[in-house]
């Protein structure tokens, strides 16, 4: 695969890890730095875990063509969780045991990263959460976890808040599945609605593993709603979407509370004219020019637009990088302290990059309109309203636990 060194191999009966590394522009090269990296390749969050990993590939292997970090190779060994939490654990205990990684990454699902979550705080691991957004990954007295993405319950506030401006006073229905993420989101929204004068006409939890929603879309219906907030975890999300479509709510009266390219593509073309959130999109109005070049790379490699999840991943290396350089070393503590000292920029979007005391990360959030979708190759969208927000505009830990 050019220069790039793929292997793949199976571990003391853990799930599968490819190791990324490109010895490109090394005379001598050095040891590699190693990163474990436990995403979801097999399972319900599969489509995010997928997507994460082309985007890491990408960065991966243009820092290292150029030189690497600290004149040694970046290395991400990549583990597949399952969407698992035991097993998520089983693979960040090996990775931190027997393959000695500087840190840890790569959790695109909040259920999977609460469990790595407390073995990265016990043992003192930098873990840099590139997709995840549940807020208790940072929580009051986290030290050694880095959330990249903004907390989920601000989602909601988001939410709330551009259908706010869009149409005062409107009745909103919440379909959502029972991970944590979703109900995040939903906290959020349920705690600005009445600020927001929104009433809630519904409100239908879904088991995890759901994968009919016949009897809840006509109740939701019933129930006349200006507009229904779809949050379905994996490929249930189509069928809730689907669903309202063949009962006959409106496109136009979806919301998504995130989407990325995937996604899309299974909400099809009928979804035009259907709302989602999101932290990057090729439809954005403030792309920078490293973010156009972003997305024109990636869809010549992958065929299709990269989106917030592949774009998080993107920038992961590149967080690593200019902390390992800022630290000087791959020492763990002093690793840990240069990432909470960072102040840079995403270079796609221009979004600053700095954590709190807990690790938390800047709020806030675009929401586009869906215009068109082209088979599986490319869709179109606008962007409709963005937002900015304190992160203590809503009691975010005690919202959600």
């Amino acid at each position: 695969m050019n220069r790039h060194t793929v292997s793949i191999i199976t571990k003391w009966g853990l799930a599968s890890s490819i190791a990324l590394c490109s010895a490109s522009g090394f005379s001598q090269p050095g040891n590699p730095i190693k990163i474990g990296f436990v995403t979801e390749l097999t399972g319900p969050w599969a489509f995010f875990g997928t997507s994460c990993v082309a985007g890491l590939k990408m960065a991966t292997d243009e820092i290292n063509k150029a030189g690497g970090v600290l004149k040694r190779p970046l290395e991400f060994i990549i583990q597949d969780n399952q969407t698992n939490s035991s097993q998520a654990l089983a693979s960040a205990r090996n990775l931190d045991v027997n393959d000695k990684v500087v840190a840890l990454s790569g959790p695109t699902s909040s259920d999977v990263a609460l469990a790595m979550y407390g073995y990265a705080e016990q043992q003192k691991i930098p873990f840099l959460v590139p997709v995840a957004a549940f807020p208790q990954l940072t929580k009051p007295g986290t030290r050694y976890t880095f959330r990249i993405e903004p907390d989920a319950a601000g989602w909601g506030y988001a939410m709330a808040k551009f259908i706010e401006q869009r149409k005062p006073g409107a009745k909103v229905a919440l379909m959502h599945s029972d991970a944590a993420l979703m109900r995040a989101i939903m906290a959020g929204f349920r705690y600005q609605a009445p600020k927001s004068k929104l009433t809630i006409v519904s409100d239908i939890l879904f088991p995890q593993g759901s994968s009919d929603a016949t009897v809840q879309a006509a109740q939701v219906k019933a129930s006349n709603p200006d507009y229904v907030i779809v949050n379905g975890a994996g490929a249930f999300d189509n069928v809730l979407t689907n669903q309202l479509l063949d009962l006959g709510i409106k496109p136009e009266q979806i919301i998504h509370p995130y989407g990325i390219t995937t996604q899309v593509f299974g909400w099809g073309s009928r979804s035009v004219g259907s709302i989602y959130g999101t932290f990057f999109d090729h439809g954005m109005d403030s792309l920078t020019p490293d973010g156009k070049s972003f997305i024109s790379r990636f869809d010549a490699a992958n065929t299709r637009p990269p989106s917030y999840v592949e774009n998080y991943c993107y920038v992961t290396p590149y967080i690593f990088k200019e902390a390992l350089e800022a630290a000087g070393t791959d020492d763990r503590e002093k690793l840990r302290n240069a990432i909470s000292k960072l102040n840079t920029k995403e270079t796609t979007s221009g979004v600053p990059i700095t954590f709190d005391k807990n690790g938390a990360r800047k709020e806030y959030m675009y929401f586009m309109e869906l215009q068109s979708v082209n088979g599986k190759r490319t869709y179109k969208s606008k962007q409709q309203f963005y937002i900015e927000w304190d992160p203590e505009v809503i009691p975010v830990y005690d919202l959600v636990k």
